[in-house]
């Protein structure tokens, strides 16, 4: 797994306002657009020593914060028809998992169930029920029937995170192009249902990598540039904000209030 880079980053930006939040105030959200979190793995293994391994306590409380905070979570969905039609975005999140570790199984989909939350999981087709060699110590992948146990809410929906885990820029045109089709058609069969977005692996992304996602049927593609999603952002190339075990109350406060352009 590749350590996500923040980049544009301006310091200081965001603390009035996430200092605010412990006065009892929301969040400013206008013209802030929409935000997407991405989390990998929730559990509480104490020989996990992965990055962005989550607790379920930490997990449950980032979902209460932001909605205390005055912000809307809502289908990853729902914010690309959003951005597609040129709608309001403002004010809302999004939950998204990438790699289908186990840990969303055994803990984020009950807390999702209690809350309410709805949630995208973006799976590794060909990497299902086992210890994946792109994280090496992560827990396992989920299994296909772990997927449908999930999914079966109506509140988890499923997109890609290719085939194998590829970085897709490196990979060979004919390679990439069948790890962004293949894996939409297989989960697509799991999913009983389309799949049309899709997570780079690790972030990678590129000109070449955008064009063959749309050509391969994808409408979104997201990345692991932080940011928010704004009227001008690239479909293609919708940033997301990393989750790991030191966001606390204050640092998710400050990522979710800074301003557009301090990204």
């Amino acid at each position: 797994m590749t350590t996500p880079i923040q980049t544009g980053v301006r310091k200081g930006r965001g603390v009035p306002a996430a200092a605010a939040v412990h006065l009892g105030r929301a969040l400013p959200t206008e013209g802030r657009g929409a935000a997407v979190l991405c989390y990998h793995d929730i559990g509480r293994d104490p020989t996990n020593r992965t990055d962005y391994y989550v607790s379920p306590e930490r997990f449950r409380d980032h979902l209460r914060w932001i909605r205390d905070w005055g912000m809307t979570i809502v289908p990853l969905a729902e914010i690309v028809d959003r951005l597609a039609l040129g709608r309001d975005l403002d004010g809302l999140a999004a939950i998204t998992f990438d790699d289908a570790l186990l840990g969303v199984h055994e803990y984020a989909g009950a807390i999702l169930h209690d809350l309410n939350v709805p949630a995208t999981v973006f799976v590794v087709s060909d990497v299902l029920g086992e210890d994946p060699a792109f994280w090496p110590g992560a827990a396992r992948t989920m299994t296909a029937a772990e997927l449908g146990d999930l999914t079966d809410s109506g509140l988890v929906g499923i997109g890609s995170h290719t085939k194998t885990h590829v970085s897709l820029p490196a990979a060979a045109t004919d390679v990439r192009r069948a790890e962004l089709i293949e894996s939409r058609t297989a989960l697509a069969e799991i999913a009983d249902s389309p799949v049309d977005l899709v997570a780079y692996p690790s972030g990678h992304h590129d000109l070449d990598t955008e064009r063959a996602s749309a050509a391969a049927g994808y409408r979104a593609g997201f990345t692991f540039r932080f940011g928010r999603v704004t009227p001008t952002t690239d479909p293609l190339a919708i940033p997301r904000f990393c989750m790991g075990p030191d966001h606390d109350r204050f640092r998710l406060a400050r990522q979710l209030a800074r301003p557009v352009r301090s990204w």
